[in-house]
């Protein structure tokens, strides 16, 4: 009882607190994972609800491009004027196709504010005819520098085999970027400029947010425009995510434009975002509060009507752990269930006053007792042909042999008439088992080749007396033979198996091996008959008896009888003779 009792490393109160702790702890968890997951998903909720707002305008932006694209193609595919000054000789009907083709583009510029110019240029006539009307003031050097750009672009890229795709080219100066649209009509070239800043017109209320910018960004990512100077291109990759800009997150959003070939997007800061959120950090806030003084009440009220009256349990238990067997815990508890602890408790104790210790003792000598039996199940006839060979010895007057086979056969019976409780080294045993075969070496002049080979590691360990030399002695009764060379060898090394050290024996012969019906009914350890292998069964008994299911004997044939033992690894300093 008292070593029992030393192992508690906690008390009670030490437990109830770690408890509490612990449920402090998995609650503060699980309201961070809550409080995360949570923000979380109203984050991604304020993000989803900015994009749908990023997508409606970009979609309006994108309806006023496909009205205005669809009345230029529709008012000009069939256009006469363009004919001519594609293919016209006579040079007057040629200049008033120009004339009437530019009064129709001021026509449709004049109504449209975002357009920033309406362009038509015909590579193949003869003068590469390019006509620009515009209902805006612009500065002239830009839009020279534009008309060249274009012109640029169409001859060395689309009238060279390259794809129109969307039919947008997205081009920046030095103080605007622009989005230019190209119509090919027969051999020719029908186009709008229109300014960036238009573009992102429809993003005007987001963009009014403090803290909220709009851009316009080419598909690697370049700034085209934007409505104020931020940065000159972005990752079209981090759409939806938080970015770090001059110490201050932003939230990226980017939404690629159905029309074109360009990305239109906000950068909003994330205080802005985060803002709409505050509601849900004071509820939770609000929350932990109360958990943790509803774990306080708790916990003082658990300390009160549970700890202090199983403490005064606790130590009346102590008292009997220590031999006071005539102690009787008063009952002044209010509890019921308490009040039925200690009726049961004092009884228990007059019970088990003189039988616990009663039992154990008896345990105790049933187990010796069992030992002790196992050990005298010694075969005699052993001790019968040794004598008949000192006999012999003698009556040929060979003294030597006679002092080696006696000391031999002493060592022998020294070892066997041990207290057989006691665990021996593996030494001990291979050196009995080494006295053991020399006396079977003299039974059995030049028949016998006996070897043993123990790993150093092993040596030292502890195992149960006899476990070898009861298979050697089987293997000398049922494999050696007059009619051949035998063969017997002992080996022995360390092995580890799931993590466990075991000292691994392995006795081999090459004799006929073990019957099936050994084998059989070792292996599945339910032998029919115990009286068939006596030797074989007090091994397994005292193992499984010492080691439990740890211990493992397993036994084949492999060119003769194979026995291989698994033995839990075991050290003692001092070990009894």
């Amino acid at each position: 009882m008292e070593k029992l009792v030393n192992k508690k490393k906690y008390t009670l109160l030490h437990w109830i607190t770690g408890m509490i702790l612990l449920l402090l702890f998995i609650s503060a968890a699980i309201l961070a994972a809550f409080s995360k997951v949570s923000m979380d998903n109203l984050l991604a909720q304020e993000i989803e609800n900015r994009q749908a707002i990023l997508k409606l305008n970009v979609d309006n932006a994108n309806t006023n491009l496909s009205s205005l694209q669809g009345y230029l193609y529709q008012h000009f595919t069939d256009s006469e004027e363009i004919t001519m000054i594609e293919t016209g000789t006579d040079n007057t009907k040629v200049f008033m196709a120009k004339q009437s083709l530019t009064r129709n583009l001021k026509k449709i510029a004049g109504w449209n504010d975002s357009l920033e110019f309406l362009f038509f240029y015909s590579p193949p006539s003869p003068d590469k005819v390019l006509l620009q009307v515009s209902a805006k003031q612009a500065d002239y050097p830009e839009r020279k520098d534009l008309e060249r750009q274009v012109k640029e672009y169409i001859d060395n890229k689309l009238e060279k085999g390259s794809s129109l795709g969307r039919g947008y080219l997205l081009l920046k100066n030095a103080s605007r970027g622009y989005v230019i649209r190209f119509y090919k009509i027969r051999n020719s070239y029908l186009g709008m400029c229109l300014d960036g800043r238009a573009v992102l017109e429809p993003l005007k209320g987001l963009a009014s947010e403090e803290g909220c910018l709009a851009f316009l960004a080419d598909v690697d990512g370049n700034i085209i425009s934007q409505t104020e100077g931020f940065q000159e291109s972005i990752d079209i990759n981090n759409n939806g995510r938080l970015l770090k800009k001059d110490g201050e997150q932003y939230l990226q959003l980017n939404y690629l434009s159905e029309q074109g070939d360009f990305y239109i997007g906000t950068w909003t800061k994330a205080s802005l975002v985060n803002g709409q959120l505050k509601w849900m950090r004071n509820l939770i806030a609000a929350f932990v509060a109360g958990f943790l003084v509803v774990i306080a009440a708790m916990a003082f009220s658990i300390r009160r009507s549970l700890y202090q009256p199983i403490r005064s349990m606790e130590l009346a238990m102590k008292k009997v752990g220590d031999g006071e067997w005539d102690l009787a815990v008063k009952d002044d508890s209010r509890i019921s269930e308490y009040s039925s602890m200690i009726h049961n408790f004092n009884e228990m104790v007059s019970e088990i006053k003189g039988l616990k210790i009663q039992n154990y003792e008896n345990e105790l000598a049933a187990q010796k007792s069992y030992l002790q039996c196992l050990q005298l199940q010694i075969n005699p006839h052993f001790y019968l042909n040794a004598l008949n060979i000192i006999y012999s010895l003698a009556e040929v007057h060979d003294y030597a042999l006679i002092q080696e086979m006696t000391m031999s056969l002493v060592e022998y019976s020294r070892y066997m008439f041990r207290r057989p409780e006691n665990l021996v080294t593996v030494s001990q045993e291979i050196e009995h088992v080494d006295n053991y075969m020399k006396i079977q070496k003299m039974r059995f002049p030049d028949r016998i080749e006996y070897q043993a080979n123990i790993s150093s590691e092993i040596e030292d360990a502890m195992i149960p007396p006899f476990v070898i030399q009861s298979f050697v002695e089987n293997s000398i009764k049922y494999a050696v033979s007059f009619e051949q060379h035998n063969r017997l060898s002992v080996c022995g090394k360390l092995n580890e198996i799931d993590g466990e050290l075991y000292v691994q024996i392995e006795i081999r012969d090459n004799g006929t091996g073990y019957s099936q019906e050994v084998l059989e009914a070792m292996n599945e350890q339910k032998p029919r008959d115990e009286r068939f292998n006596i030797g074989i069964l007090n091994v397994r008994q005292r193992l499984r008896f010492i080691f439990g299911d740890k211990a493992k004997m397993e036994l084949k044939n492999e060119e003769g009888a194979v026995t291989i033992l698994l033995i839990p690894l075991t050290w003692r300093e001092d070990t009894e003779e």
